[in-house]
Parts: structure tokens; sequence; C-alpha cells
């Protein structure tokens, strides 16, 4: 229990500082761009190696997910050049960022080498659990968030509520498939790792904006299609 509530206070305090300082906020959107456009290639990679046990109504759900995460990288991408920048997709920060979420990363904690090789709840649970991250997160965003930023703010709304939804479909899903006891433990085990990095944890959460890799650069770069 003191992992968990470590774990939702690191978070917390990682989100609202971000959305609250102006030197952070645009790499805070830009790497939730990234994230979201990787979230709707890793839901469609699961729906596609796992066509034959996903039934029609999960099917309609995990398409509408899809649509949803490319919508919210738009989003982010927006809320980024409001802020004066464009994402460096070509960074070295980008390319760690897009490393460690999505597929590779959902095919590393699994262990496989294709998503294929994984019992279809574990990759939901998986899914599931990154769902309520980002529910956590834009809540203490919204909060945080500079209250002129009204543009932001309403999309934020936006993508908040798809987020809630995507929580409830894929927890009806774990229910259907009786796998409700996979992303508890999954849960545990993410939180306990966290707290054996607690040192590193802390170092990344006060380490200055000024010396942490860059995901934007300066500019308008209107052009969505990169993500």
């Amino acid at each position: 229990m003191l992992q968990h509530y470590l774990f939702v206070g690191f978070t917390a305090i990682y989100y609202s500082q971000s959305a609250a300082n102006p030197q952070r906020r645009p790499h805070l959107f830009a790497s939730l761009a990234l994230q979201e456009a990787e979230g709707s290639r890793t839901v469609d990679r699961i729906r596609q190696v796992k066509t034959a046990e996903i039934p029609l109504w999960l099917d309609e759900q995990m398409q509408r997910h899809i649509s949803d995460e490319v919508r919210h990288a738009q989003i982010f991408t927006k809320a980024v050049e409001r802020e004066g920048y464009f994402i460096d997709l070509d960074s070295e920060a980008a390319q760690q960022s897009l490393s460690s979420v999505g597929e590779g990363s959902m095919r590393r904690y699994h262990q496989v080498d294709d998503l294929a090789a994984a019992p279809l709840p574990s990759l939901l649970a998986s899914v599931l659990l990154a769902e309520e991250m980002g529910v956590r997160g834009f809540r203490c965003i919204l909060r945080a968030l500079p209250s002129d930023l009204t543009v932001t703010r309403t999309a934020l709304e936006s993508v908040l509520r798809d987020e809630e939804r995507h929580v409830r479909y894929l927890t009806d899903a774990l229910r259907y498939f009786r796998a409700t006891s996979v992303v508890d433990a999954y849960r545990r085990d993410i939180e306990s790792k966290m707290f054996k990095d607690l040192g590193k944890v802390v170092e990344f959460l006060t380490k200055p904006a000024t010396e942490r890799p860059s995901l934007v650069q300066p500019g308008q770069k209107p052009d969505l299609s990169l993500i």
C-alpha cells in the first residue's frame, strides 16, 4: 500500500510541476504526443495479432481507442506549438522516449520477441495500467495548468474523457476474460520496481529543466504527419 501511494504521489508531483513550469511544459506535451502516437500503434498491433481471440464488442472498442490515441497525439502536438515550439523527432530525447513506451516496452516487460507470444489478457492489462496512469496524469495537469491556456485546457479535458472510457472498457475486458488478478499483479510489480529505484525517481523529478534532454526546439512546425 505504501508503494502504491508513493507511486501515485511521485506521478502527481511530476505532472503538476511540469504543467505549471513554462520551461518544462512544452517537453511534457511533446512526451505525451509521442506516447499517444505509440499507444495507437501498440493497440493496433495487439488487435492484429490477437484477432481470433477478440470478441466483436472488444474489437470495436479497440478500434475507437486507436483513433482516440491518434487524435490525442495531434492535440499534444498542437499544444507544443501553442507554447512556441515543435517536437524534434530527430533528437536523442525523442528516440529515448519512443523506445521506453509502446510495443517495444511491452515486449520487454512480457519478455517476448513478438506480442503474439503473450496472452491477450496480459497485453490488455498492460494497456490498462498505461491508461490508468494517463488518467491520473491528465487530472494533475489540468489542476496545475495556468488558467489562461483555455484552448489547451479544453483539448486536454476531451483527452481525459477518452482515457477514462478506455479504462472502463479495458476493465470490462479483463472481467470478461476473468483476468482481473493479472492487472493487480502487474500494478504491484511496477510499483515495486519503482520503489527499488526510488533514488533515480527522485533524481529525475528534481533535475532542472535546463539539464534535461530536450524533445522540443523553438519555433513552429505545423506538419503533424510525422507522428
